[in-house]
């Protein structure tokens, strides 16, 4: 699915790689552990061009009835279909720039954690949509798909991780999901090294280097 995020770059670090221009906004600070609902750092065309921008990790329109979800994920397969994200998809996309994620794999009562992240510690790009929420904010959700290779044993669903087709994704122009699904590839899963990481990032309040740090695998 997608737990947790970690995000430790500077915001002006993205900015400079991708080539979109820095919003003048106050950005969060670095985190190592970015649980859903906090804020996070991401490429959004809000008005006119995509520009490097804080938004907050929650999905729930405006318009949507009080006793609707609030989520930080959106699974791909119901995008273009459910009117609780297909304007989004339409016409709010975004890339939501992290250094890894975690995700758990259940065992009995334990929850064990691992950390996702680029084989060459390169910055990974999530697919995402925004909205406008209820406080006149912009937030936004991870767009999911079932789990490839090795993620399955951690969990039946991840992030879609894109690799070509970032400029298509953000082009409000291009709306077509079946043009977007020939254009947008996610990186091959084994570009993604997977991880067994410290039990001490269930704690939302933890963050520090050491949370991504490996560990002795646990048993299956």
């Amino acid at each position: 699915m997608c737990g947790r995020i970690a995000f430790f770059d500077e915001p002006q670090v993205v900015a400079d790689q991708l080539g979109y221009p820095l919003a003048r906004a106050t950005f969060p600070p670095a985190s190592y552990n970015i649980a859903p609902g906090g804020p996070i750092v991401a490429i959004a065309a809000t008005d006119g061009e995509p520009e490097v921008i804080p938004l907050q990790w929650m999905f729930k329109p405006r318009w949507a009835p009080e006793d609707a979800p609030r989520t930080h994920v959106a699974r791909a397969e119901r995008l273009a279909a459910s009117r609780f994200w297909k304007g989004a998809f339409a016409r709010h996309r975004c890339l939501i720039p992290v250094n890894g994620w975690y995700e758990w794999r259940h065992d009995g009562d334990a929850k064990l954690p691992f950390y996702f992240h680029g084989a060459s510690q390169r910055l990974l790009l999530l697919a995402g949509v925004f909205t406008t929420l209820a406080d006149g904010e912009l937030g936004c959700a991870v767009v999911t798909q079932p789990a490839q290779g090795l993620a399955k044993d951690i969990h039946s669903r991840m992030p879609v991780v894109v690799g070509a087709g970032a400029e298509d994704w953000l082009n409000p122009e291009i709306h077509d999901r079946e043009t977007l699904k020939q254009r947008l590839r996610p990186v091959p899963i084994a570009s993604l090294a997977i991880q067994p990481v410290s039990q001490a990032v269930n704690s939302t309040a933890a963050d520090s280097a050491d949370l991504i740090l490996p560990i002795s695998p646990p048993e299956a």
